[in-house]
């Protein structure tokens, strides 16, 4: 009984594992959800340019190190439902350059480089 059992475990594991992304759209993190509006992003699946994303960033407040981070250019793309730790689908959408959204001007740390995203259907 436990060798199927073990089987049935690592057919799941493997199985799971081989989840393919939408098209064009990548998998992050929430990692910080500072003050107004300011948040980072962790890139947890999928393949961007690493010269968008910093490969290790330290919250100068907390000494917190985050992996594959950005800022969030476009602070208002994400629902207001996301929390932190919360994992999406999103796409890299240069048609956010020019959207405006009203935040504060309270300043919170994150990464220096920051990327306009939208979330995946």
């Amino acid at each position: 009984m436990k060798p199927l059992l073990l089987l049935f475990c690592l057919l799941l594991v493997a199985c799971k594992s081989q989840e393919v992304l939408p098209e064009n759209c990548y998998k992050g993190r929430l990692s910080l959800k500072g003050i107004c509006n300011n948040y980072v992003i962790e890139l947890v699946e999928g393949s961007i340019d690493t010269s968008k994303v910093e490969a290790q960033w330290k919250n100068p407040d907390t000494g917190k190190i985050y992996k594959n981070a950005f800022a969030l250019f476009n602070p208002c793309a994400l629902p207001v439902s996301l929390k932190e730790g919360d994992e999406f689908l999103f796409k890299l959408d240069s048609s956010q350059l020019t959207k405006e959204c009203i935040t504060c001007k309270a300043y919170s740390p994150t990464p220096r480089k920051s990327l306009p995203i939208s979330i995946c259907p």
